[in-house]
């Protein structure tokens, strides 16, 4: 005969299994609720990395292209012929356009410092002031100017940009691990 003792025990035993189950249920939700939000925020993290790189490439393209004309003048003034209009108007076209690309530049500093990167925001800020130091000294119609000096500039902004991509490169990898 089923007396009010059991009643009360097997009662207490359902509540308390349904109490035990519901506190479960709710960690368990919070969990997975709270790796998809990390998940969510190491991908926009990954993002901002990737349009950061992209955006100092941009940079560094246009660098290269008023680089490769003042080699090209140099050359034509040690061959002693004349360098033509055409390209005289394409630097005065490619100097504006490096000037432009700064805001890129800036855009992706800010970006590094969203995801609070100082090390590389520092690479980068470093990047940005020898490409503008190799603009302001390096440029046609400087007297003395050789292409062994702009080849020694060029390579101190290659090694900082090889500092700067190794750096972004462990930030992309440590946020895929």
């Amino acid at each position: 005969m089923t007396t009010m003792v059991d009643v009360l025990d097997t009662a207490v035993k359902i509540g308390l299994g349904a109490l035990i189950s519901g506190v479960v249920t709710y960690w368990h939700a919070r969990q997975k609720e709270n790796a998809e939000t990390l998940n969510r925020l190491n991908s926009k993290r990954q993002e901002l990395l990737e349009k950061a790189a992209s955006q100092v490439e941009q940079v560094n393209h246009v660098y290269l292209k008023y680089w490769a004309l003042v080699i090209e003048s140099t050359r034509y003034d040690l061959s002693g012929t004349e360098w033509p209009k055409k390209r005289i108007l394409e630097l005065d076209e490619v100097k504006d356009e490096l000037f432009q690309s700064f805001k890129y530049f800036t855009d992706a500093e800010s970006k590094i410092l969203l995801i609070n990167e100082p090390e590389i925001y520092d690479l980068m800020r470093g990047y940005g002031e020898l490409v503008v130091k190799f603009r302001r000294g390096v440029y046609v119609g400087k007297l003395g100017l050789t292409e062994v000096q702009i080849n020694s500039e060029k390579s101190e902004i290659k090694l900082a940009r090889e500092k700067l991509f190794s750096s972004l490169s462990k930030a992309y990898i440590n946020g895929l691990v």
